[in-house]
Order: C-alpha cells, then sequence, then structure tokens
C-alpha cells in the first residue's frame, strides 16, 4: 500500500485538474492501488474534499471553454489552409514551386444558433407559451460579417428556420442597430 502524503495528494489533484483522467488512469500514473485510492477517499474526509473541489474547478474550467468555443461558433472563424506544390531541382532534392494561402471566413451553424438560443432563459419561457407559427409577423433578424453574402445568408436563415421547424415565436423588440460591419437578414 502506498503511503498517504501531502505531496501525492498535490499531484492527485494536479491531475484531477488537467483532464477528465479516470481513477485507474491517475492510480497508473502515480503508482499507487485503486485500493489503497478508495481507502484514503473512504477514511480521510480531508481528502475526499479535496477532490472534490478539484473536480468543481476541473468542471469549471472546462464549462469557460465550452462557452467560449460556442461563442467562436457564433460569431464565426477564420479556417487558412495551405497547398504547397514542390518539384524536383535536378539533384534529387525537392524544391518550393509554389505555395498558396486560402483564409475562409466559416459562419456560424444553424445548429450551434439553435443551442445558444436554447440556452437563453427567455427562449425558455416562451417555450412555455403555446406555439404558434408566426414567422411573417415575427421575422427572426440575425447579423453576419460582411465576408457573408446575402444569399449565404438567407440560405443559413432557411436552414435555421428548418432546425426551429417554424414553430418557435420569435421576439417582438427588433433592435436597431447601426453597425455597418454587419448585414441583416429578416426571413
Amino acid at each position: 500500500m502506498a503511503k498517504y502524503s501531502e505531496r501525492l495528494v498535490e499531484k492527485i489533484v494536479r491531475l484531477i485538474e488537467e483532464d477528465t483522467y479516470t481513477i485507474s488512469e491517475i492510480c497508473d500514473a502515480l503508482r499507487i492501488s485503486r485500493n489503497s485510492f478508495y481507502e484514503w477517499k473512504n477514511s480521510k474526509p480531508e481528502f475526499c474534499q479535496v477532490l472534490e473541489d478539484a473536480e468543481d474547478r476541473r468542471d469549471s474550467s472546462l464549462a469557460i471553454l465550452a462557452r467560449r468555443s460556442l461563442r467562436e461558433q457564433l460569431e464565426g472563424y477564420m479556417v487558412t489552409t495551405e497547398k504547397i506544390v514542390y518539384q524536383d531541382n535536378g539533384y534529387g532534392e525537392a524544391t518550393v514551386k509554389s505555395k498558396t494561402v486560402t483564409r475562409k471566413k466559416m459562419a456560424a451553424k444553424a445548429a450551434v444558433i439553435k443551442l445558444a438560443l436554447e440556452r437563453c432563459p427567455k427562449k425558455q419561457e416562451k417555450k412555455d407559451e403555446p406555439k404558434t407559427n408566426h414567422s411573417e409577423n415575427n421575422p427572426i433578424v440575425l447579423k453576419f460579417p460582411k465576408e457573408v453574402s446575402q444569399d449565404e445568408a438567407v440560405k443559413m436563415m432557411t436552414d435555421f428556420r428548418k432546425v426551429l421547424n417554424t414553430n418557435q415565436p420569435s421576439s417582438k423588440d427588433e433592435e436597431k442597430d447601426e453597425d455597418n460591419d454587419y448585414i441583416v437578414v429578416k426571413v
């Protein structure tokens, strides 16, 4: 049986906070038996509390990362691709003939938009109300970066409406925004 020490507890806590390691992986990495780990957890309330705190901190940091990723998906992001063409220089070595770098703005996907809207507390309150179809009376208004063409924006909005099955009432309060960096599409 491994000897319980503060230093070992710190290593366990660090592993828990770093990633979602299993108990077996933690025990293998620190060369302690699973029986010892669970014995400490059952017999030492301070150890159990430290483990719970570490899991809470890990879960909080993962939630922050998830929200950041969702925001990036909603705002859109740039994808950069490189294409390099090589040619033989006559001495058996390859040299770069050409290099093409392409940057493309990726717009938000309808499923990501739907997820963000469903998480909104106001959206949850509206779900409790009777559902009616007022797509003409209550258009959904989204702003897209200017890099997105009008046709692409309309297609994304149409796809978005399909995802929502046009059963969700939209907000009657439309914000007027004079920001020239976006195009606004109503469907």
